[in-house]
């Protein structure tokens, strides 16, 4: 039952990168029908229903979530290099003035001048020019053999009355990384922002993600709803015996259920204030012999020797002193007031199998923020 060795700075590295670009939900996996129906659940939450116009606009970026998961399903390559992940990417960002929506997959790089030619066939079109191309590529356009008739880029273009943004990520001399955005503007009125170089910031992103093999991560507000759906998207991803899958999840729960009651969300200019829940955040990673549950989320400095006392005495007991040390002050919290953090710590210690990990970063002199790894 020792601690691993493990990369502890990573979650605030993380949410350090995805707060810069205001990142409200990454998501880094296999999808299915079901799995993109929980990402867009998920994703819903996220969508702020204000007034008449917020409601609109909202609507707007929902279709064009849905088109951009379609295109995912539809016509990701599969590669045949057994080193080369296959894995997709998705990404919701609110900007001030608008949500950017970013997906990226792998595609044949024998496909690239095509849809470089169908991605700039598009951008050049005004709205009018939009409806009539759409009217014509459903008549005549040709189905490629993955479905479709470059109709799904035509209306993204129209719900979003947008420019489509897009980069590539060559992998080797057979596949590149194709990354695109869709930008929902609050007010269509308002000029376009050439968000190209923010590529880098995405790509950055996406290739730490690859190096842990983290199959799921999710930053921004944490609330009961997220939970609910991040349940069975995890589900999804653990293709191990009943007793492996339930100790994750029964741990991720208790990780997120902290999160959701004791992050403190703090007034910096680096965290998206524009948040229904406590900011944090939750990534699930697999290496050839362990899950490793990492999460994280701020808090007040001057509760931090506390803690820090509390995961040190749990993580020296031996799992039968542990044991009964639980059952015993299971009986406690069951008739007197204690607090949760100190049951939810010694559960996963105690599902885990192995000691906490944990890490604080100082952010500045009144908040910290603090890192739990959990490894099953």
């Amino acid at each position: 039952m020792e601690s691993k060795e493990t990369n502890l700075q990573l979650a605030f590295q993380l949410i350090s990168l995805m707060q810069n670009d205001n990142f409200d939900y990454i998501y880094r996996g296999l999808f299915t029908k079901s799995i993109t129906e929980n990402i867009l659940n998920l994703s819903e939450a996220k969508l702020h229903i204000a007034d008449e116009n917020t409601s609109v606009i909202n609507k707007h970026v929902y279709l064009v979530m849905v088109e951009c998961l379609q295109n995912i399903t539809r016509h990701q390559e599969r590669p045949t290099e057994k080193n080369i992940e296959d894995t997709a990417l998705f990404m919701i960002q609110q900007k001030n003035d608008r949500y950017l929506i970013t997906t990226g997959n792998l595609i044949s790089n024998s496909n690239i001048s095509k849809l470089k030619e169908d991605l700039d066939k598009v951008n050049g079109l005004d709205v009018t020019e939009l409806k009539s191309y759409y009217k014509h590529m459903l008549k005549t356009g040709i189905i490629s053999h993955k479905g479709g008739a470059g109709l799904g880029l035509i209306s993204m273009a129209r719900k979003s009355r947008s420019k489509l943004s897009y980069a590539f990520s060559e992998v080797n001399n057979q596949l590149s990384y194709f990354y695109f955005r869709v930008e929902v503007l609050f007010d269509p009125d308002l000029p376009l922002t050439d968000f190209t170089e923010s590529f880098e910031n995405i790509i950055s992103i996406h290739k730490i993600l690859n190096l842990e093999n983290i199959l799921l991560n999710f930053n921004g507000s944490f609330n009961k709803d997220n939970i609910i759906n991040l349940l069975p998207i995890i589900e999804t991803q653990i293709n191990e015996s009943i007793n492996i899958k339930n100790r994750v999840l029964q741990v991720m729960i208790d990780m997120l259920q902290n999160i959701v009651n004791y992050s403190v969300p703090i007034l910096i200019e680096s965290v998206n204030q524009n948040l229904d829940g406590n900011p944090g955040i939750f990534y699930l990673s697999q290496n050839k012999h362990d899950f490793i549950l990492t999460a994280g989320n701020y808090m007040n400095n001057h509760h931090i020797p506390v803690l820090k006392r509390k995961l040190d005495f749990v993580n020296k007991l031996t799992y039968d002193k542990l044991i009964t040390f639980h059952d015993r002050l299971f009986d406690y919290f069951s008739d007197n007031e204690i607090t949760k953090p100190d049951l939810s710590i010694i559960e996963m210690r105690l599902k885990s199998k192995h000691s906490l990990n944990y890490r604080f970063d100082r952010v500045n002199d009144e908040y910290s923020f603090f890192t739990l790894q959990a490894i099953i």
